[in-house]
């Protein structure tokens, strides 16, 4: 095999990639497309769960946002479980209590004993175990729910085949740093979206999903889920080998505003912790990995030939690509002033990614002032 065509061949990987994102993320927009023309309104009684640890600084902005959602207020609940805050986290709460009338507390002194129930999948689960709602929607401490956003979610639920809804999430930006972080966020959920495009779960984000009660209580719930540090994610493969269906929803309305890491080094220890959730995609993650270096080999070997304008080329490709990839979601979410910094930040992307395998080695991950270890 000659070098053009090791070149070529080594493009069309990743092309292959694109193609199958891209087509997964073009039939879930028509899914969703589907649902949002029912506009069927959701009737039943839905809890909201929050697990919050250490938030002074920002869960009572998140519950006030919850309570001023267009959805009647008898027929929802808020569930806070202060999952052993050492900070003003619980008189932030017990003073929120007397104006907030449907909020209900729950405040954790312990460790979970049960393995699987360690750090925030515990603390769900808990807030789960007394929740009323046949829909359970999730959130964070440190979001700012869309006004329709109760509405919207639990709308999909009126397919009762629907198992799990996975929304986006937004993010609030005033420097050059978070503006990277927030499109790298839209660009997630769009290759996760493409992922249950094509009926292969590859991703979501815990501050924003929703679940069918009794679809959570079926497969077990975080109890005999095995223990993840992306449990968000565990949760979604659970359901999804249950058979049960899942939907990436790409409602404006049912999105959620977060913050951005402060630190560069926030940024790494999240994105670590994110790389070790993943390997439970087992060979899809390696298809991945391989998908990736076929355009780092493909730059190397063209300027190992000194050929620089091919070497060139497979970074425009890459860029092209993924930008092609989050430009929908950026007019749908009306994040246009993301285009300008695109071009820095998905080079960015990119050359963080041959960062991130030399951070899975340590299966230690300390999150939230708590440490897990992953060893076997």
């Amino acid at each position: 095999m000659n070098l053009f065509s090791i070149l070529l061949l080594l493009a069309l990987i990743f092309l292959f990639r694109f193609s199958i994102f891209f087509i997964g993320a073009i039939k879930e927009w028509k899914v969703n497309k589907k649902y949002i023309a029912k506009n069927q309104k959701y009737k039943g009684f839905v809890s909201v769960i929050i697990a919050a640890k250490d938030e002074e600084k920002n869960i009572e902005n998140a519950i006030l946002s919850i309570a001023k959602s267009n959805y009647p207020r008898e027929n929802y609940e808020i569930i806070v479980i202060n999952d052993r805050s050492s900070d003003s986290t619980q008189k932030i709460l017990d003073n929120l209590l007397k104006t907030v009338t449907n909020l209900k507390v729950l405040h954790l002194t312990n460790n979970n004993p049960d393995t699987n129930l360690k750090g925030k999948a515990g603390a769900i689960d808990a807030g789960i175990s007394i929740a009323k709602g046949d829909i359970i929607l999730m959130t964070d401490a440190d979001c700012i729910v869309h006004p329709n956003w109760i509405d919207s979610v639990s709308s999909i639920f009126n397919n009762h085949k629907v198992g799990i809804v996975l929304s986006f999430t937004l993010m609030k930006t005033k420097r050059l740093f978070d503006k990277v972080q927030a499109l790298e966020w839209l660009y997630l959920h769009t290759m996760a979206s493409g992922g249950i495009g094509v009926n292969m779960p590859v991703g979501c984000y815990g501050n924003n999903l929703a679940v069918s009660k009794e679809v959570y209580q079926k497969v077990g719930g975080y109890r005999f889920i095995k223990f993840s540090v992306t449990e968000d994610f565990a949760l979604l493969r659970a359901i999804h080998k249950a058979g049960y269906t899942a939907v990436y929803n790409s409602n404006t309305n049912s999105s959620v505003t977060t913050l951005p890491v402060d630190t560069f080094s926030d940024y790494v220890s999240q994105h670590r912790r994110w790389a070790i959730g993943g390997l439970a995609l087992g060979w899809i993650a390696v298809l991945f990995v391989i998908s990736t270096i076929s355009i780092w080999l493909g730059f190397t070997l063209s300027l190992a030939y000194n050929i620089p304008l091919v070497a060139i080329a497979f970074i425009v490709l890459r860029n092209i690509a993924d930008f092609t990839i989050v430009f929908p979601s950026l007019i749908n979410f009306r994040q246009g002033k993301l285009i300008l910094i695109s071009p820095i930040a998905l080079l960015f992307f990119m050359l963080f990614e041959l960062v991130l395998p030399f951070l899975i080695f340590n299966k230690k991950v300390v999150w939230k002032g708590q440490t897990f270890s992953l060893k076997k």
